[in-house]
């Protein structure tokens, strides 16, 4: 078997905000997010990243995607991230991003155009325009590219000219994920993806993102979707990574979840508990 290659690599990576200590202060403390984690993630792994809240998850997820303001200057972080053994730092930081599809939490954070067909189109005539590819300006091949991204998310029905604020949350969530799924990126990173899902969308998420051949980390607080669909789960808790591995064991291990703020995942638990 071909042995596969390390997409992401961190190494010692630490990042702390600077936080207000109250409405009107002037005065604010340090708090850590990430405190010297360290991992590999091969191509094509589906890792679930879980933790309580204010556990690092997301600041994991921003920073490896070059996102978080002072990581790379070192004024608010340290450590190294590599992504297919290219350095994250400033001289390479826009072509490690043709590699990552970030799709946030809120879906109304990502989107901004007045149709669903700009929206999807955006991320690809940018990355084809980089590149200096003629096909950037070949209406034909970015229609045809976007009807395709718009099948794979299974939004095949909505109209090209819709304008994406008036779509359901569930439908925006969909819509976020096929702006980064146009350009094709080796790496999708996703940041709570199934809050606010209602349980049909939910499911089709599921199924989606397991039929995907690509590396896939996904920050997550729903422990059901950690173990249905990742092989592979690291637990943060207060900025540090204290267990990376099988995730079905790790998930079913109530005692190890309890002792870090997390459950059992509801499908694991007993109905009369």
């Amino acid at each position: 078997m071909m042995e596969r290659e390390v997409a992401i690599k961190v190494k010692d990576l630490t990042y702390s905000y600077k936080v207000s200590r109250s409405i009107g202060e002037t005065s604010s403390y340090i708090k850590v997010a990430l405190n010297r984690v360290s991992l590999e993630i091969l191509e094509g792994e589906k890792v679930s990243i879980v933790g309580p809240n204010g556990a690092g998850k997301s600041t994991l997820l921003l920073s490896v995607a070059g996102l978080l303001d002072g990581l790379i200057d070192g004024d608010c972080g340290s450590g190294e991230i590599f992504v297919f053994g290219k350095k994250l730092e400033k001289k390479t930081i826009y072509d490690i991003r043709e590699n990552i599809g970030f799709v946030f939490q809120d879906p109304n954070d990502q989107l901004f155009s007045t149709s669903v067909f700009d929206e999807v189109s955006f991320g690809l005539v940018n990355y084809l325009n980089k590149k200096k590819d003629a096909r950037a300006r070949d209406k034909g091949y970015i229609e045809k590219v976007v009807r395709e991204t718009l099948k794979i998310v299974k939004l095949e029905n909505i109209k090209m000219e819709e304008i994406p604020h008036f779509l359901s949350f569930g439908e925006k969530k969909l819509l976020a994920l096929a702006t980064v799924l146009s350009y094709n990126p080796r790496i999708l990173l996703l940041d709570e993806p199934s809050s606010n899902l209602d349980p049909y969308n939910r499911k089709n998420f599921i199924e989606l993102i397991k039929g995907m051949d690509k590396t896939i980390i996904i920050a997550t607080h729903d422990l059901d979707l950690a173990y249905q669909l990742s092989d592979r789960c690291m637990i943060l808790n207060d900025g540090k990574l204290i267990f990376d591995g099988d995730a079905r064991e790790v998930l079913s291990d109530r005692a190890f979840l309890e002792r870090n703020r997390l459950d059992l995942p509801l499908v694991l638990q007993s109905p009369d508990l």
